[in-house]
């Protein structure tokens, strides 16, 4: 009986990380906040049996906290950072394939690769949001009410984030 309540315990917690960090105007705070939310994202996954899913999360956090540490060092340095974790992910998928729809939260990831070290500002919400919408098939097919809820809020929030940030950095 505990697994049911930890499964929606996590998702929840989950749920109002990502919801509260996309909608940070900070960046920091926003990669502070996804570090954390990622770690819960990735127990949730596992609970609910996503490996797909649990696998990016786990990339999805090592990637924001290594963002997190070279944002402001040698561009040489943030991109092959960005090329390992690109990697990483392609190979998470490859690991976990499921068909075609494996494709879409892997474009996700790649996406939010990129956007986790090169953009900033209403830029990066931008990328959070196209990758929100690009996870929908995914946690749609999980019929987790978390999932599917945190998706719908990250959508809302990212798209908050971008017009809350829009006056810090041009689209």
């Amino acid at each position: 009986m505990t697994v049911p309540i930890l499964v929606h315990a996590t998702g929840i917690v989950a749920l109002g990380l990502s919801v509260r960090s996309t909608m940070h105007r900070c960046d920091r705070g926003l990669h502070r906040g996804y570090f954390l939310a990622g770690i819960l994202w990735a127990l949730n996954n596992f609970l609910l049996g996503a490996s797909t899913g649990a696998a990016l999360s786990c990339v999805s956090v090592a990637r924001t906290g290594t963002a997190s540490l070279v944002h402001k060092g040698d561009s040489r340095i943030r991109l092959g950072a960005c090329a390992l974790f690109m990697l990483i992910s392609l190979a998470a998928a490859a690991l976990t394939w499921r068909g075609w729809l494996t494709l879409l939260p892997v474009g996700a990831s790649i996406l939010v690769t990129y956007a986790a070290f090169f953009l900033s500002g209403a830029r990066l919400r931008l990328a959070l949001l196209v990758s929100a919408l690009l996870w929908t098939q995914n946690v749609l097919s999980l019929h987790s009410p978390e999932q599917i809820g945190g998706n719908l809020l990250g959508i809302a929030g990212a798209a908050i984030g971008v017009w809350r940030t829009r006056t810090t950095a041009s689209l």
